[in-house]
């Protein structure tokens, strides 16, 4: 049998204190290591019983169950049997910190041990000291309890490291007289991580009295933290407390909650039984309050023993949407829990505070700008190009935490279209009643024609905020633009015969009118975060430019042309005027897209 090898071998000097029956091994370490003790043939005996027990729940791959069974069989009797195999089972449960104070403390003393096995708990040693870091706590009261996760660390100042595992903890530090201390500290593995603590002194305390219906002497843990044996009385600060009894054999309590009132005296009276289970609890975000069958347990993660049956987890935290697990736990069995809270996004917690917004954009806008008395008269010689043109706004407003925001809006807009081939007439007249009357003269037209005006308005809008990666902008604007569109008119005229005379040549013609549009000017843009304030960011924007003044071309101006007397005979040509008929320039409605980069600046 094993436990022929586990007799057989020598004991060492023990890493538990054997008065303190139910005592965390983490606060065992803390306290310090106690004078080599040989233990007697009934602790040898119990020894061997709890190791049997811990090998056959180690078949069963109840890890939790039988680590703590090798623990006691340790802590009766130093084997290496029982100190190797508990440390595998804690490095299975990846509570690396107490895994590593084990294979330390198996290469420490067991110096006879197999060449294999040394070698396999110094590959794990190796392993873990860089999943492990330390935590260097300063500032504390003498004998102030520490507590980490929830688990007894011993009394500060510790005379051992305190290890944990990589990862965020919660210290908690306990002392008569004073308010707890609680804090949380994210670890990295092989660093050591500074904890400063700062005790107040509290007035407000009141008396908490515990013991057990059937007199046994159990430990009694007030906040993780074992502050004596049953029956116990002592001052703690006025609040709600945790009281959980714990002795040999797995014989405890489950959480108790104590309210300690100023001045009072608060009993609680509680009835041992046999913790069957396990329970551990690991939330996310580590600092959420976990609560079981009713019992605030406290911050962070946890791992309580329990009677088998039914019980029920809570996990909370202010800003997420709580948790709740009704859990039917069998004997022996080891449950745990991992769990990610979800946001509750409409939490007052995640509410940003409102702020003053500037933002400027710079774009290039593509623009159909002619009306149909121009471009729409084109046929298939005609050839309308599509304007370009520019745009620069700049909005400043007032954004509400939750996105949704208001801005005024000023900018400036402008845009060139050329269309060239399109049909056209001019008319020619006389101010001199007996001159010759000339015909209208036919010819193709090249209008090129300028948009260009301020803008001011109003835009709505939505910023996604942190809520994505690439922060999104949405936003609708609508205002005036004032301006004027101006169209530069060329005639060719083609050959035209009224008795001998005709229009030959039109010289260039430009004519200027007010524009009055009203807009429209949906909007999305992506950005880029620099830092809190600044974002920068491209995007697209429509701007529908509805007509509200109808320009057309003058048709009082005098267009200067070119008349042949004679048929054939330039000698005879002479200067004259003409007119253009009133054509509109520019739609009812232009429409211009316009992609833009630009800039955001937020306070």
């Amino acid at each position: 049998m094993l436990w022929v090898a586990l007799a057989a071998a020598p004991p060492a000097r023990a890493q538990e204190a054997a008065g303190a029956p139910g005592t965390s091994a983490a606060a065992e370490r803390g306290r310090g290591e106690t004078e080599e003790v040989t233990p007697s043939d009934e602790q040898k005996e119990q020894a061997r019983w709890h190791f049997e027990k811990g090998l056959a729940l180690e078949a069963q791959q109840a890890w939790a169950a039988a680590a703590a069974e090798f623990k006691i069989s340790r802590r009766l009797y130093p084997t290496r049997n029982a100190t190797f195999l508990a440390a595998r089972c804690l490095k299975r449960l990846q509570r690396y910190d107490e895994a590593l104070e084990l294979y330390e403390a198996f290469l420490r003393e067991f110096s006879n041990a197999e060449a294999d096995d040394k070698a396999d708990a110094q590959a794990s040693v190796d392993e873990l000291r860089a999943l492990v870091g330390t935590l260097d706590i300063t500032g504390a009261k003498p004998g102030a309890a520490i507590v980490v996760d929830g688990v007894d660390r011993g009394d500060y100042p510790p005379v051992n490291p305190i290890r944990v595992g990589a990862g965020i903890h919660t210290v908690r530090i306990l002392k008569e007289g004073y308010a707890p201390f609680e804090t949380r500290v994210e670890v990295a593995g092989g660093r050591t991580e500074p904890v400063p603590v700062k005790l107040l002194a509290v007035a407000d305390s009141g008396r908490l009295k515990i013991t057990e219906q059937s007199g046994l002497r159990l430990d009694v843990l007030v906040d993780g933290d074992v502050v004596g044996q049953t029956p116990w009385e002592g001052s703690r600060p006025a609040g709600q407390h945790v009281v959980m009894l714990r002795g040999e054999k797995n014989l405890g309590t489950g959480p108790a909650a104590a309210p300690v009132k100023v001045g009072q005296l608060t009993t609680l009276s509680l009835r041992a039984e046999e913790l069957e289970a396990t329970l551990s609890v690991a939330p996310t975000p580590a600092w959420a309050t976990v609560i079981i069958d009713g019992v605030p347990m406290g911050r962070g993660t946890w791992e309580v023993a329990l009677r088998a049956g039914a019980h029920r987890v809570e996990v909370r935290e202010d800003g997420f949407k709580p948790f709740t697990r009704q859990l039917n736990l069998a004997r022996g069995q080891q449950e745990k829990i991992a769990l990610a809270l979800a946001r509750d996004e409409d939490a007052a917690r995640w509410q940003k505070p409102s702020k003053i917004t500037f933002d400027a954009s710079a774009g290039f806008a593509l623009a159909p700008l002619s009306a149909a008395d121009v471009s729409g008269m084109c046929d298939g010689s005609c050839k309308p190009l599509v304007g370009l043109g520019g745009v620069g706004l700049f909005h400043a407003g007032y954004e509400l935490g939750n996105g949704w925001g208001l801005s005024g809006t000023l900018g400036y807009i402008f845009a060139y279209q050329k269309t060239a081939g399109r049909e056209a007439t001019i008319t020619p007249f006389s101010r001199n009643a007996s001159a010759v009357a000339f015909a209208p003269a036919q010819g193709t037209a090249t209008d090129r024609l300028r948009l260009g005006g301020f803008t001011a308005g109003l835009a709505g809008s939505f910023h996604t905020g942190e809520r994505l990666p690439l922060p999104l902008l949405f936003r609708l604007g609508v205002g005036a633009m004032l301006g004027s569109v101006r169209d530069r008119r060329t005639l060719g005229v083609s050959e035209t015969t009224v008795t001998d005379a005709g229009v030959v040549h039109v010289h260039r013609a430009e004519d200027t009118a007010a524009a009055y549009y009203v807009y429209v000017a949906p909007e999305v843009r992506a950005g880029v975060r620099l830092g809190e304030r600044i974002e920068l960011s491209a995007g697209v924007q429509g701007l529908l430019l509805i007509d509200a003044s109808r320009p057309r071309f003058d048709d009082q101006q005098e267009v200067g042309v070119v008349h042949q007397m004679e048929a054939g005979n330039p000698s005879t040509n002479k200067d004259g005027i003409g007119i253009y008929p009133a054509d509109r320039i520019t739609d009812a409605a232009v429409v211009l897209l316009v992609p833009s980069i630009g800039a955001r600046y937020a306070f």
